[in-house]
């Protein structure tokens, strides 16, 4: 077997690992990093890399900085400004939509639930509502808003502007195109996910969970200066994450630095800073994204380009072409991703204007919501939300296929 077929046979079996729910979740990730070991395709160092990933120090630390919010009062404040949701889910839902979608818009998914997930939690905890309600449509819809703005992971956008300029594309995007695509998907987002999506999600009770830093407020109150100290922490902390690109300091460093803060000013002792790390979610998205790779280098974005070039043939419907050109990519950036610079060359070897591709694609890539695999943000809330793969099927096909259906019409039309 060649090592691309070699990889899919994993991918397949991690595949059906997490659709049976039955093998724990750090047992997937370490059989797939060893399985990439034994058959060759990755040498040892390669296949555990995953662990010094920038968004995996970036997890650790906000583990460590979530437990420091639970024992603040932010979240008894968070609480009075929603208590009065508390039979409402509806409107509860919709506010954590709109506060997750707003907050990735300029940052990103993965930042979003970094800062929102204990957060979240300790919400749901306070005033009786199943945690499992509100995780995902919140991170489903801060994975759509990714990238609409060029803040945050949106600057990106100012890449791709220029990968299909040097590629010879006729007419360019500008950097609000992005934004103005991307709105109509978000609002029917939100709407799916306040009036249908949460139905669709189990209603697991709160006390069943014991992850760590995740569970119930600390028993333990801090007193009056360690209260300040804690919450000027965490807020510094925060706002530089949301400043990245303006102080020029990486996430991943910036969380570091408040985790380590958090201890040594006496808010977090050791064993509670250690203890607030999920090593599930850790081992998780290691081996995820150690597989993630294994396809990008065993040549699999190269077969994805010939397969949209020969399946678009001699067509020149718009919406035909549109479609290739979404359900492609959407359906692997489900386990892996970028496609952008594939597109644009795929365009222009078959002479089409490649601006309503482009967006279609960077669309698609956001719309990662299927499985836990998609994206970050979605491995981060499977363990606190108590999720299965079924679960994240069950709620995401149908608005997956809305929203195929709209870009597919829309950008043609827009661009």
């Amino acid at each position: 077997m060649t090592p691309l077929e070699i990889t899919l046979l994993i991918l397949v079996l991690t595949i059906v690992a997490f659709i049976t729910g039955k093998i724990p979740f750090s047992v997937i990730s370490a059989g797939i990093m060893l399985s990439l070991i034994m058959t060759g395709v990755m040498e040892p160092a390669e296949a555990f890399s995953g662990f010094i990933n920038t968004n995996v120090v970036m997890f650790v630390a906000m583990f460590v900085i979530g437990a420091g919010l639970t024992k603040t009062s932010l979240i008894d404040k968070a609480e009075q400004l929603v208590v009065r949701y508390k039979d409402n889910p509806k409107m509860l839902i919709f506010l954590a939509c709109i506060a997750s979608s707003l907050l990735a818009s300029i940052t990103s998914a993965t930042a979003t639930a970094a800062i929102m997930i204990s957060l979240l939690v300790g919400i749901a905890n306070e005033i009786g509502t199943s945690r499992s309600k509100l995780l995902y449509p919140a991170m489903a819809c801060a994975n759509i808003a990714t990238s609409m703005t060029f803040l945050g992971q949106g600057a990106s956008n100012i890449t791709w502007i220029d990968i299909m300029a040097k590629a010879g594309a006729p007419n360019e995007l500008y950097i609000w195109d992005f934004t103005i695509a991307r709105i109509p998907l978000l609002v029917v987002s939100i709407l799916y996910m306040t009036f249908v999506g949460y139905k669709l999600m189990p209603d697991i009770d709160n006390n069943t969970f014991v992850d760590g830093g995740h569970t119930g407020r600390k028993s333990a109150k801090l007193s009056p200066i360690k209260e300040k100290i804690a919450i000027i922490i965490i807020v510094v902390t925060i706002l530089a994450m949301l400043f990245e690109s303006v102080i020029g300091i990486p996430m991943y460093i910036v969380a570091c630095i408040g985790a380590v803060l958090l201890v040594l000013s006496g808010i977090l002792n050791e064993k509670e800073a250690l203890d607030s790390i999920h090593q599930p979610t850790i081992f998780l998205f290691a081996g995820v994204l150690t597989l993630s790779e294994a396809i990008k280098i065993t040549g699999a974005g190269d077969v994805v380009a010939d397969w949209m070039i020969s399946l678009i043939g001699n067509t020149t419907n718009p919406y035909l072409i549109m479609a290739v050109f979404f359900l492609i990519p959407f359906l692997l950036t489900q386990i892996m991703s970028n496609f952008i610079p594939l597109v644009v060359s795929a365009c222009m070897k078959i002479g089409i204007d490649p601006r309503a591709a482009v967006v279609g694609v960077l669309t698609a890539s956001c719309i990662s919501i299927m499985t836990p695999m998609a994206a970050p943000c979605q491995i981060m809330i499977i363990e606190p939300g108590g999720y299965t793969l079924k679960d994240y099927l069950k709620c995401s096909t149908p608005l997956a296929v809305i929203l195929a259906i709209m870009t597919i019409f829309l950008m043609p039309l827009m661009f």
